[in-house]
């Protein structure tokens, strides 16, 4: 009795020490998060403004540029007004086209367009969907089926031994016997492992034999291999005259016996678990993939939209008076023939620059939208530092396979070829090149918008957040939609955010949810 009190008293003392120690972490990282202060900022300090996407390429000026004019495809030549050699002014008219069909043309292409817009708004709609959805938990792989051995043929002779396992309808007496002639005096004799049996199949054969058959089937000491003295069974022809036997009914040779064989069971048939409920959605790396793909998707139709709005432009531009005039100042230098127009893919008319100086240079996808024939380029030249104003005379509808041109915003973006004309050009000369400036125009609400350093931003499961301070002080994680990035450095926080929110720096032993907050004097808290 005392020797069990011990026990519990022991057992006592070791849960009470061991809901000490416990008690003594947990107050002890509670003291320790307690010393833990977060700094925080005003959002308002923190946050980016944004002047528009300026974009900065370099190109060389140069007397000779040329203006190529494709005939539109499905439409015919009503009249060429220009000859070859002919000078021409911005705006002459060059050629005319058979207004026929251009009206129903231009209603095709806007309803490309409106397609093109249709599937952007179902490609945007299911982007937001899958950047607010909760992944699943990553399922645990599915145990393969185990597969059934392949039956195993019995084996019928053991060579080592010279002896047989069993013997069937298929084995030939006269073939497998060891000695004798098979007569009643000297019956043949056959070597038999200890366990041998003889299959009703065998017995059948041995009674309807032509000839008599006399054997005797010894069992054998499979080590020694001598027979076993006593241990044999003599069978013949006359033992079985007139009797019929189950095939596959077995005797034992030892006990010239039959072999009673107990029925097998009935299988059972196993009860299956039920399958568990696999959950339906998105695991966090098959969410992420599906983000991704959904926003090439975007980019994709975007570039398509843009390219279709651009073709629309240039359809309505001729439907007008179906004319097409000259983009720049210069002589007519090639032109082809209108009843038989060119088939492989060159220009129609070709015009030649020949006053002032041109100069190419390209501009972002991201900008097609802002830009237009008649904006205003910068021009400043590598040798002499000057500055000369370029007005855009035409911008290409296709983009450029090699651009040197960089901006800021999007890297991941193509580049489309312009044409500026700098009229004024003393103090430039042919060939030289020259670094181009270009702002295109941004919308209040994009003045308005609110970027944050990418650093500030976290993502957790697909989804991005921040550490931000709430009412009690304390730190919380706050889940924001983050949009376009600018500059390559910051991000658009869409929602979830506004610029009186106090955020943290949200990486380091600080940033942890519940750690009291106070306000921090410096301008960039992770520097």
């Amino acid at each position: 009795m005392r020797r069990t009190k011990k026990i519990i008293v022991t057992i006592a003392a070791l849960a009470a020490a061991a809901a000490l120690i416990t008690g003594g972490i947990s107050i002890y990282l509670w003291q320790q998060n307690r010393r833990l202060v977060a700094e925080v900022q005003p959002v308002e300090n923190l946050a980016w403004g944004y002047g528009g996407n300026e974009m900065t390429s370099s190109g060389m000026v140069t007397n000779d540029f040329y203006q190529d004019v494709y005939l539109i495809d499905g439409q015919t030549v009503k009249e060429v007004y220009v000859a070859e050699g002919q000078e021409v002014k911005t705006g002459d008219p060059l050629l005319a086209y058979d207004m026929t069909l251009t009206e129903l043309q231009v209603e095709m292409q806007e309803l490309e367009v409106e397609t093109i817009q249709n599937k952007i708004t179902l490609a945007k709609r299911e982007l937001e969907n899958l950047k607010h959805t909760t992944p699943i938990p990553e399922q645990p792989a599915v145990p393969q089926q185990p597969v059934e051995p392949e039956p195993v043929e019995p084996k019928q002779y053991d060579e080592t031994a010279k002896a047989y396992y069993f013997l069937n309808g298929e084995t030939d007496i006269a073939l497998i016997q060891s000695g004798g002639k098979g007569t009643p005096e000297d019956p043949y004799l056959v070597r038999c492992m200890p366990d041998c049996y003889v299959e009703g199949s065998f017995l059948n054969q041995i009674a309807m034999a032509d000839t008599p058959v006399f054997a005797r089937l010894l069992i054998i000491d499979p080590a020694s291999g001598a027979a076993v003295p006593g241990k044999f069974w003599d069978i013949n022809t006359r033992q079985f005259d007139g009797m019929a036997f189950e095939e596959f009914a077995k005797w034992s040779v030892e006990h010239k016996a039959p072999i009673e064989e107990e029925a097998p069971e009935e299988p059972q048939e196993p009860e299956l678990p039920a399958e568990p409920e696999v959950p339906q959605g998105y695991t966090a790396k098959e969410l992420a993939a599906a983000i991704k793909t959904a926003e090439k998707n975007l980019k994709d139709l975007d570039l398509q939209k843009r390219q279709a709005e651009l073709q629309l432009e240039q359809m309505k531009k001729v439907t007008a008076e179906g004319v097409v005039t000259a983009a720049v100042d210069g002589i007519i230098k090639t032109i082809g023939d209108a009843s038989d127009p060119p088939q492989d893919g060159s220009p129609f008319l070709t015009v030649s620059g020949s006053e002032g100086l041109y100069v190419t240079g390209t501009l972002t996808e991201l900008q097609l939208a802002d830009v237009t024939v008649g904006q205003t380029v910068y021009a400043n030249s590598w040798e002499s530092g000057m500055s000369f104003e370029a007005t855009i005379q035409e911008i290409s509808p296709y983009p450029a396979e090699n651009a040197n041109s960089w901006g800021e915003g999007n890297p991941n973006v193509s580049y489309y070829p312009y044409t500026a004309y700098i009229a004024d050009t003393e103090g430039l000369k042919n060939g030289e090149y020259v670094d181009l400036t270009m702002t295109a125009a941004y919308s209040q609400e994009e003045a308005s918008a609110l970027y944050l350093q990418k650093a500030y931003v976290r993502k957790e499961d697909g989804r991005s957040y921040v550490m931000i301070a709430d009412d009690r002080g304390r730190l919380k994680k706050q889940y924001v939609e983050t949009g376009k990035t600018i500059y390559g450095e910051a991000v658009e926080i869409k929602s979830g955010l506004s610029r009186e929110d106090r955020i943290a720096f949200p990486y380091g032993k600080t940033a942890k949810e519940g750690i009291r907050v106070e306000d921090s004097s410096g301008s960039v808290m992770y520097d």
